[in-house]
């Protein structure tokens, strides 16, 4: 028995002996990598989901209250426990998975970071369309450090007539500050929520009712305020970056990915810009300094302190990480990655990527917007498939932690447009195909703003739908539709859209009412949502067959039926329609 209990001694200190590592060599934590990972994760969880104090803040205070009264108040703290406090249904095999989220003005929170699309260039800003029918807005100087200095340099020389010629680029060379020669409509950036605003209308508050303040979502573009969060081990092949075009050699462009030089460098060959400035810039020969891409990591230097980029639309289109995130801190819009399914709804699902890190996308984003029950959810999308997705909203606060994808074909595809309809405009056939792009120009052949948003939009502003289908109800917010000459993109007409503004908002309900599924209704586009793929329609039978509605309806000789607005010295104001307001002078 002596020799067996020696023989057990021996084996257990044979076993114990490799594991006393006091002081590891280089500050190693003696775990693989995927025990750090695990441990990484636990920690964020209870973060996330405790009561606030965690356990090494139990045992100091253990410390602090030796005596036996004081622990008896720890004793309380159970009955705010993690799993009493956790929803049942976002257990799955005890395991906590995330809720579908939908982005909303009320939900969307400051500094979070969301995939956007280009929807609208002006002079001094850009339009971004948002995920859920949001829009953002993005000062030209909070776009990228080197097109700030470009604009301070040319508000210094703007008393300076010479060197205004010179800034201004109007000795025979394009504007410099001209966004139009940087972006183009329909381009995906990445944005991170600036402020939000709203500022209530004046004057426009109508009898028995209090007139909605207008939000205002103002973004930021700068690759500092983007790429802050990365975690520089985090960073290989496959990850997407947000950066700017620091300077223009011989070879290619140094790339400014906000991360700070002295720790990482990117260089962007020429060779691997090319196809996108051919795709995209037809016009131009290169990249400008300050013009924002979105780069994929080609290679990693073997000090990790330099890397090489590719802007090619094929390769950043497929480009996955190489390697799992370290932290979720790390997890950016725009990147492709692998979700597992986790847990199907009636409103979306729940999914996780890189094994760790919990997600979710609700029915637009999968392109089920008819989807009426969870297994219509789950035919599509069963337990545990494996399904390629890209991340539209990541926001990591005190208050929780949200990450949500989506798989429509066209956002996996990283093109601005789905499919072709059969309403094409040109310019909106060629962001939808693989031919060059090239600004469109107005009749007269002057370049407008006001030509960017049809673009982009799959079915032009103001065109009237003569049948659509009911397909969805979507509690009480509005309808999905379905177009019948087009399986590409759907409508959504919101409650309010239904009825005229002066009639009570009606009860939607999916088997009974006006409105119920399979009804049938005209419908006019006011709107397009990019990132989602639906266009905007309204119901109401004064605007359907409102017949000016936008400029383009009104014709020379056209007769007209107005009333007058008011009277100026030179003329009368009149409303010629909702959306059309004309000027007679008084020689007429």
């Amino acid at each position: 028995m002596a020799g067996k209990r020696e023989k057990s001694a021996a084996k257990a200190g044979s076993k114990k002996a490799p594991e006393i590592t006091d002081f590891p060599r280089g500050g190693s934590s003696g775990l693989t990598p995927l025990e750090f990972r695990e441990v990484a994760r636990q920690a964020e969880q209870e973060v996330l989901f405790s009561d606030g104090v965690t356990a090494s803040d139990r045992v100091e205070k253990k410390r602090r209250h030796p005596d036996g009264d004081k622990p008896k108040k720890h004793k309380k703290k159970p009955k705010k426990a993690v799993d009493t406090e956790i929803d049942p249904a976002l257990l799955v095999d005890d395991e906590r998975v995330s809720a579908v989220e939908s982005i909303t003005l009320r939900t969307l929170a400051k500094g979070a970071l969301m995939l956007g699309c280009i929807a609208a260039i002006g002079d001094l800003e850009l339009r971004v369309s948002l995920p859920n029918g949001l829009i953002g807005t993005v000062p030209i100087t909070s776009i990228s450090p080197e097109l700030t200095a470009l604009v301070e340099k040319a508000a210094e020389a703007a008393d300076n007539s010479d060197d205004a010629m010179e800034v201004d680029g109007s000795n025979g060379s394009d504007d410099p500050l001209d966004l139009k020669t940087r972006f183009y409509v329909g381009q995906y950036v990445k944005c991170a929520v600036a402020d939000i605003s709203s500022k209530q209308p004046a004057g426009n508050a109508k009898k028995g009712k209090r007139a909605k303040p207008s939000m205002r979502v103002e973004l930021t573009l700068m690759p500092e305020d983007i790429n802050n969060r990365i975690d520089i081990d985090d960073i290989c092949v496959g990850m997407l970056l947000t950066a700017s075009i620091k300077s223009v050699e011989d070879r290619g462009y140094v790339l400014n990915t906000g991360i700070p030089s002295s720790k990482l460098t990117a260089f962007l060959p020429t060779s691997e810009a090319q196809a996108w400035v051919s795709r995209w810039m037809p016009q131009a020969d290169e990249l400008k300094p300050g013009q924002l891409v979105e780069a994929a990591v080609s290679s990693v230097s073997d000090d990790r302190r330099s890397l090489r980029m590719t802007i090619d639309p094929e390769v950043v289109s497929h480009a996955t990480p190489k390697d799992t995130y370290k932290t979720m801190a790390s997890a950016q819009p725009g990147q492709m990655v692998s979700a597992t399914v986790m847990k199907a709804w009636d409103r979306g699902l729940s999914l996780r990527f890189m094994g760790f890190y919990d997600c979710s996308a609700d029915l637009n984003a999968l392109d089920l917007a008819g989807a009426r029950s969870k297994s219509d959810v789950e035919k599509k999308y069963p337990l545990g498939k494996s399904v390629l997705v890209r991340i539209l909203y990541v926001s990591l606060t005190a208050a929780g932690k949200i990450i949500t994808v989506s798989a429509m074909p066209h956002i996996r595809a990283f093109k601005p447009r789905p499919a072709l309809t059969g309403y094409e405009l040109p310019a909106a056939a060629r962001l939808a195909s693989e031919k060059a792009y090239a600004d469109l120009t107005t009749a007269d052949g002057e370049a407008g703003s006001k030509q960017d948003y049809g673009k982009l939009w799959p079915i032009p502003y103001g065109t009237v739908l003569d049948e659509c289908t009911v397909v969805n109800v979507v509690g009480t917010v509005g309808l999905s539709l379905k177009i019948s000459t087009t399986k590409a993109v759907t409508a959504f007409a919101k409650a309010s859209q239904l009825v005229e503004e002066n009639e009570d908002t009606p009860t939607l309900n999916r088997h009974s009412g006006g409105f119920h599924i399979g009804t049938r209704h005209r419908a006019r586009v006011i709107g397009y949502d990019a990132i989602d793929a639906v266009v905007r329609v309204t119901l109401r039978p004064s605007v359907v067959d409102e017949q000016f509605f936008k400029l383009e309806d009104v014709y020379p000789g056209a007769a007209i039926d107005g009333k007058i607005r008011s009277f100026k010295d030179s003329g009368a104001e009149v409303t010629i329609s909702s959306n059309l307001h004309g000027f007679i002078h008084k020689q007429h």
